[in-house]
């Protein structure tokens, strides 16, 4: 994670040191792991390309921490939404959310470990993605204490309407419910006076929603043939 420090600086405060990474169409996955490794290391296979978009973290982690924290975001000149906006109250709501994706996820038949967030948090168990400490290591940075536009920060068009967009409609193709995505997505949506989800990277908007799961596990497996 980098945060930019005048013209010619960049200061990394974390570091990735387990990536779990899908490949499209997963049948290339051998080559593309021995390439991917001589740059990222910390690389760690998993099933395909769909099983990689369901462990993006930046849609469990960034909507709820802008949403609930909207008070203060608006008020403050600059509020840490990772230090003193992550409270009880608000992490509830992230690990409510984050069930919910991996619930998709073990209804489309993808094994453990899904990396759930609450391992981020965490100074024992399974190690996250970003290691041990390293959300002690964002709050000390200090880095994270931002100026957040409600209406076109990339929390917001990125995480919220192309992240948390996808894992709901994903959930709805699969028949798996996520309520707190779609209303974390309906309050961002009232929040910016646009349709997020319409907008949002889906497979309605891919034109991948009329597939069947075998149609879909074969796109993954093959890619797309002329």
């Amino acid at each position: 994670m980098a945060r930019k420090h005048g013209a010619n600086k960049v200061v990394i405060s974390v570091y990735a040191t387990r990536l779990p990474t899908g490949v499209f169409p997963s049948e290339l996955s051998a080559h593309a792991f021995s390439v991917l490794r001589e740059a990222y290391p910390s690389v760690e296979p998993i099933e395909d390309g769909l099983s990689g978009a369901l462990m993006n973290a930046g849609p469990i982690i960034h909507p709820p921490l802008i949403m609930m924290n909207a008070g203060p975001l608006e008020h403050f000149d600059a509020w840490d939404i990772h230090n003193e906006g992550t409270q009880p109250s608000i992490r509830s709501v992230t690990t409510a959310l984050d069930n919910e994706r991996i619930a998709v996820r073990e209804k489309l038949g993808y094994k453990p470990s899904h990396f759930p967030l609450a391992n981020h948090y965490a100074s024992e168990g399974e190690e996250w993605m970003y290691g041990r400490g390293a959300h002690g290591k964002l709050t000390d940075s200090g880095d994270w204490r931002e100026n957040i536009d409600l209406h076109s920060h990339r929390y917001m068009l990125e995480d919220t309407r192309m992240g948390l967009s996808f894992i709901v409609s994903v959930g709805r193709w699969a028949g798996q419910p996520t309520p707190v995505a779609e209303g974390l997505l309906s309050i961002a949506s009232a929040i910016t006076g646009q349709d997020l989800f319409a907008q949002g990277r889906t497979l309605e908007m891919l034109g991948l929603d009329s597939l069947s799961q075998a149609q879909m596990r074969s796109l993954l497996t093959y890619g797309i043939h002329a």
